[in-house]
């Protein structure tokens, strides 16, 4: 057990944050799941969005003194209210879990044992399930075949995120809540890649922690945030992450090959991104032409995929419908589509 906060003081080490909105039915849970972890010092707080639901009711039922509850008198909207569970968060270090995410027991216990090591320690990244709201069904991540659980230098975990080789999303990953807060919060000007570009620029920053096995599982959904931006605001948003994470880079890797490499990584993953989006946009009922002029006028960002993802493209996108809407199903919304 970590020995990094006293137990005698009510102080919590590590804030667990619950942004929700019009979700009473799923928030029970994720409050339940975070309520359940192993290591004993932190928070659960949770900022209710305005829900006309049931949710302040769903609250009502906890009595535990470690769940904090704010609530906004009208919809600030969706990444501004995560934003103000940061401000309002009292721990050290900070999670963020959507209401229909999922954490398991030990994910605190796992990440504080990475932060005793290495004190200060600015990320530590866990790895996520992947669950189809739609299909009922739940995929184990992807977990690195090189990179053991550990203290490691972030740019070889990031490395890792860029090249598909491990599944990472926001509700597996704890972050020093100063250090966010320094940097900003949530950008609001990212709805489609606003989690990306709050953690993944943190691995640049020197030592990292990496818990390589699933300890949360993140929620997909045909109706989401994400599923109802357009295609320009999603293809626009993901070279924008990847032009923040360059940027990052040439301010903090001062090896002049390992900065370039992780610029060149990061525009190639969120090309491919690009490319599953297309498709996406395609099989939603898009013309080939309409889909073609997309990516002819996002060319540039499309740019260095592998002569494979381009096929695979190409051979989605022309399938018949009844194919492609099986293909869209088993990998939308989630990082295993990344070609």
């Amino acid at each position: 057990m970590s020995t990094a906060f006293p137990a005698e003081t009510a102080r919590p080490y590590v804030t667990i944050a619950i942004p929700t909105y019009n979700r009473a039915a799923l928030l029970k849970g994720c409050i339940a799941s975070a309520l359940a972890q192993t290591y004993p010092h932190f928070e659960v707080l949770v900022s209710n969005n305005a829900s006309p639901d049931d949710t302040a009711q769903i609250l009502d039922q906890f009595s535990d003194a470690r769940l904090r509850v704010i609530t906004q008198e009208t919809n600030i909207g969706l990444l501004p209210n995560w934003n103000a569970c940061l401000a309002n968060a009292r721990g050290d270090y900070i999670i963020f879990v959507s209401d229909d995410d999922r954490i398991s027991p030990a994910l605190l216990e796992r990440c504080v044992a990475l932060i005793d090591q290495h004190p200060q320690l600015p990320i530590v990244v866990t790895l996520s399930n992947l669950h189809a709201a739609s299909l009922g069904q739940t995929r184990p991540p992807r977990a690195s075949r090189t990179l053991a659980t550990g203290v490691r230098d972030g740019t070889a975990i990031l490395n890792e995120f860029l090249t598909d080789q491990i599944t990472v999303n926001m509700c597996g990953v704890v972050m020093r809540t100063a250090l966010l807060r320094e940097r900003g919060g949530i950008p609001l000007d990212l709805p489609h890649t606003a989690d990306v570009a709050a953690w993944a620029p943190l691995l640049l920053l020197g030592k990292a922690g990496l818990v390589n096995e699933a300890c949360a599982t993140y929620t997909y959904h045909d109706d989401s945030e994400t599923a109802r931006l357009g295609v320009e605001r999603l293809l626009r948003d993901g070279r924008k992450v990847a032009d923040l994470i360059a940027h990052t880079a040439e301010t903090y890797v001062q090896d002049t090959q390992l900065r370039k490499s992780i610029q060149l990584k990061a525009w190639r993953c969120f090309a491919r991104r690009g490319l599953i989006t297309l498709t996406d946009f395609r099989r939603s009922g898009a013309g080939m032409l309409d889909m073609l002029s997309m990516a002819w006028h996002f060319r540039r960002d499309l740019q260095g995929v592998s002569l494979q993802a381009i096929l695979r493209f190409v051979a989605v996108s022309l399938c018949p419908p009844s194919l492609a809407a099986r293909l869209r199903r088993s990998r939308r919304g989630t990082s295993e589509q990344l070609a």
